[in-house]
């Protein structure tokens, strides 16, 4: 036993390398980017959103189905509202919504405007067409003191209360016309009818060559042969035709002069 070797310890020599320690991995903030509050809220805020794009073609689809061909369906600011209580679309969606309804309202409304403008300028133009035509078979409408004129004048007047219009709007005025004297077509039927009259009460006169009359037949006559000429000018000065010339020439007495400086009244 004295003879065995005794085994030599050995103590390991100290590592000349420095030490690295490992710090753990921070923990980030629960409100930044990554954290367990930020996570939380953007999940809540991407679920909302999906809620919300659902429930807006849900109400595209149910407009849809609802609307009539006439135009599009508008959702009530009551249910928008009521969508927002139960938390299945967010205020600023249905400000959205909103806002999108109000700009369509606006340009259907300015459009609807426009097309009324445009119907009222087409139904005015047409008024005063016939009332010029009416002007035109009687000139004497253009005198405010004749009494074709007042006539007209007080027809208006009692047409404007019943139609709730001036007495200047077009539409009066065509009314009033036509209760005076009744339609275009009956106007031009009477004047028609007194021409050919006229025509037919004068006799027809033969002249042998040289102008002069046939034997035995009068000469041709002028019916305002007897009236007196400044008669004959007044009326041309209102445009009285040929026609409406003798007629009025009926009215006036054979030989019956105009005195100087007296006026000519009208009928």
């Amino acid at each position: 036993m004295a003879d065995e070797p005794v085994a030599e310890s050995i103590t390991p020599e100290p590592s000349t390398d420095p030490i690295v320690s490992v710090d753990p991995e921070p923990t980030p903030h629960p409100l930044a980017e990554g954290g367990a509050r930020f996570n939380e809220v953007y999940a809540r805020m991407k679920a909302a959103e999906d809620r919300a794009s659902r429930m807006e073609g849900m109400l595209q689809q149910q407009s849809q189905q609802h609307a009539p061909a006439s135009g599009p369906q508008y959702i009530d600011p009551n249910a928008l509202q009521a969508f927002v209580d139960q938390g299945r679309i967010t205020p600023m969606q249905a400000a959205d919504i909103l806002s999108k309804q109000n700009a369509q309202i606006a340009a259907t409304q300015t459009t609807m405007q426009a097309v009324q403008f445009q119907t009222l300028a087409g139904k005015l133009q047409s008024a005063k067409t016939e009332v010029d035509q009416y002007i035109s078979k009687v000139p004497a409408l253009r005198d405010t003191a004749s009494q074709d004129f007042q006539r007209v004048a007080e027809e208006a007047y009692k047409l404007s209360d019943d139609m709730g219009l001036p007495v200047t709007d077009l539409r009066v005025q065509r009314a009033a016309l036509r209760a005076a004297y009744g339609s275009l077509e009956r106007m031009t039927s009477q004047q028609q009818s007194r021409e050919q009259s006229r025509a037919a009460s004068i006799p027809p006169v033969d002249t042998r060559p040289g102008g002069a009359p046939a034997r035995g037949m009068a000469p041709s006559t002028d019916p305002l042969k007897d009236v007196d000429p400044t008669y004959v000018e007044f009326w041309k000065k209102r445009g009285y035709t040929q026609a409406q010339m003798i007629e009025e020439a009926k009215f006036i007495p054979k030989g019956r002069k105009v005195r100087q400086g007296a006026g000519i009244r009208e009928r």
